[in-house]
């Protein structure tokens, strides 16, 4: 049983709040009023835990005497990162932030400075269905680190295949808290677009319409050796996009990116005898075929050169990625934009102008 700890001042929802992560399984909540915590009770008791749910305004709603907490989730957070830093704690757990969608936007989103002290945010108001599988992956995952600290073992690879700048934070022979470690595996490589992709990616990447190709299962297990199987992947479902390649030109003697889609999808129908693979047609207002990414709004395959760069808080390094929306998404406005927090780049707002000129002039 993986136990968290829900720390907060409304303790009138929290048993909703709980309830909405779903049913009781493998995971279990204890609640705890933000007003009543102190560092003695979190050196007394965080042992008992795995992981720490933390409201992001912990610090608004009085308690039944009255009492308000003088300190934010963000505050309270940094608070548990700097007790298991000076190994005040006797276990590093992961901080994910819970709280509604409004906070997130009007503080989380807006401020950097917060956003290193968590592992993750879970939104109040709509919990992914898969919350808790994620929940346990990040307790699992803490665990395994607190016992592992090589990088070639907690990722189940040779890391001589990955860029060295990833982990040179790490070779300094500095003694580096476990929660650095899980972060920058979950924020660097996990979460990330570019060293690691997720199931769209994989299918833009081989050319293949997901949705529309019986043989796609297939396919997933013939690049099942490229499957990420490190930490955390109980979790998060990724694949190596250098193994995908190595795969892919074992199979074709060629590389994907010399291909378009329809090749690519040919190229895999023939060698591997799969008839009931359809390669993907491109997304409303764009023409080619030469997919290496996938449009954040609608979640189909796309060529970075026909969409515009999303805008992120942080710039991606140089193993990540870019993420892209398509021009149809945006004049479409479609709800995911909204619901995501899409916004165009700086850098490609120029070319939106003129795109959407075109097509509206």
């Amino acid at each position: 049983m993986i136990k968290y700890l829900y720390i907060d001042d409304e303790k009138d929802k929290a048993t909703s709040y709980i309830e909405s992560l779903g049913k009781a399984g493998e995971l279990e909540i204890d609640f705890q009023q933000a007003q009543t915590l102190d560092k003695a009770f979190l050196l007394k008791n965080l042992k008992n835990y795995d992981g720490v749910l933390l409201d992001l305004r912990t610090d608004q709603e009085p308690d039944d005497d009255n009492n308000i907490s003088d300190f934010t989730g963000a505050e309270w957070g940094q608070h548990l990162r700097v007790l298991s830093t000076n190994g005040e704690l006797e276990n590093d757990v992961p901080i994910v932030l819970f709280s509604t969608d409004a906070k997130l936007q009007q503080t989380y989103f807006r401020d950097l400075t917060s956003n290193n002290i968590f592992d993750r945010f879970l939104s109040k108001d709509k919990p992914p269905q898969n919350a808790q599988k994620k929940l346990i992956s990040l307790a699992n995952g803490y665990k395994e680190i607190s016992k592992e600290k090589n990088f070639s073992n907690l990722l189940k690879t040779d890391i001589t295949n990955l860029d060295p700048r990833i982990f040179s934070r790490f070779n300094t022979g500095i003694d580096i808290p476990s929660h650095e470690y899980a972060q920058m595996i979950l924020k660097d490589l996990i979460y990330a677009k570019g060293v690691l992709i997720n199931e769209k990616y994989l299918a833009a990447r081989l050319g293949i319409d997901k949705n529309n190709s019986a043989d796609w299962e297939s396919i997933k297990n013939i690049f099942d050796l490229a499957k990420y199987k490190g930490v955390f992947s109980d979790g998060w479902e990724r694949w190596w996009m250098f193994a995908i390649e190595k795969i892919f030109n074992e199979i074709s003697g060629t590389y994907l990116n010399y291909l378009d889609a329809k090749e690519r999808v040919a190229i895999l129908k023939e060698k591997l005898e799969l008839e009931n693979l359809n390669y993907a047609e491109p997304i409303d207002k764009n023409e080619s075929y030469d997919y290496w990414t996938v449009c954040k709004a609608l979640g189909k395959p796309l060529d970075s050169h026909e969409a515009f760069k999303v805008y992120t808080r942080s710039e991606p390094k140089p193993w990540q990625e870019y993420e892209y929306i398509s021009l149809h998404a945006l004049l479409e406005e479609v709800p995911t934009i909204k619901d995501k927090n899409i916004t165009v780049h700086p850098m490609d707002k120029e070319k939106y102008t003129l795109k959407r000129a075109k097509y509206n002039g």
